[in-house]
């Protein structure tokens, strides 16, 4: 678990991983140089907790370094990750481990989006998932359960990448060891409530999209090309013509186009059903 500044959400995080029914696992935290109070209160907090072992960059180099630092250093068969603003179900690990065959590269689960009053599941069907699916859409999850060996073998996280570090590690590892399989039970919470206002947009996510579509190429058809282009377009909130939209739906995903071309033409009820998610009805006629 990478942590930056988060002193009271990666405390929730390391609650629940505390609060598995599978006991048999060590939690690594690698604070990556947080200047707020998250270092002294890990320490102060978990010092005795023989499950946690703590450690701490000098200087921030970003979260791929420390999920690095923490695979380099942990001593078991098998590596998972949790991001330090989300939270395990008390299952997690256990059903993940039970699920485990080598014929695939990992396991991973479906997942909840939890928008402060309203979770939402993502990709509650079981599947298994090949390269040419992978290449068109992310289409598994932030985490996976995967042999470390495998993560080493691969050089770890790439630490050039901004975003997209999950589902680069996740084409590599499904390149080289076979199809994924995912579980339909989502077990896995993604806080995405205090993130709503943030902008996508930013020429460093831009960037590391350009690097990510150009470093695996190699590995594209036609159509994970086009479907990548369509991404391109949605992360920079491109107005999508019927045509273009008729153009797109060529390739597949039709669903997920059909409701970007339909979220241009709503926007006032996009920014309501987000401020609802957020706030709750209540929330919407408060004066704060």
């Amino acid at each position: 678990m990478p942590t930056f500044n988060r002193v009271d959400m990666v405390q929730r995080a390391i609650r629940s991983v505390l609060a598995q029914d599978y006991p048999h696992f060590e939690l690594l935290v690698v604070d990556d140089a947080s200047t707020d109070a998250t270092w002294d209160t890990l320490n102060r907090v978990y010092a005795d907790e023989p499950r946690v072992r703590l450690f701490r960059q000098d200087r921030g180099q970003g979260a791929c370094a420390a999920r690095n630092l923490a695979i380099a250093q942990a001593k078991g068969e098998f590596v998972t990750g949790l991001d330090d603003d989300d939270e395990f179900l008390p299952n997690r690990l256990s059903s993940l481990y039970q699920a485990y065959d080598d014929q695939y590269a990992f396991v991973c689960s479906s997942y909840f989006w939890d928008y402060g009053t309203i979770r939402k599941q993502l990709y509650p069907e079981a599947a298994v998932v090949g390269l040419n699916e992978l290449l068109d859409v992310h289409c598994l999850s932030n985490q996976v359960l995967v042999k470390r060996s495998r993560i080493l073998a691969q050089g770890g996280f790439d630490i050039q990448l901004a975003a997209f570090q999950d589902y680069d590690m996740w084409i590599r590892l499904v390149a080289a060891y076979g199809k994924a399989l995912r579980l339909a039970e989502a077990t896995y919470v993604v806080h995405v409530g205090h993130e709503l206002g943030r902008i996508t947009t930013s020429p460093k996510r831009l960037a590391a999209q350009s690097y990510f579509v150009e470093k695996h190429l190699p590995l594209m058809n036609e159509r994970n090309k086009q479907n990548q282009q369509f991404y391109r377009l949605v992360m920079e909130q491109q107005q999508l013509s019927f045509g273009r939209l008729l153009f797109f739906c060529r390739y597949g995903l039709w669903s997920t186009k059909i409701r970007y071309y339909l979220k241009q033409k709503l926007q006032w009820a996009i920014k309501f059903r987000q401020q609802l998610l957020s706030k709750g009805v209540k929330g919407l006629f408060s004066k704060k």
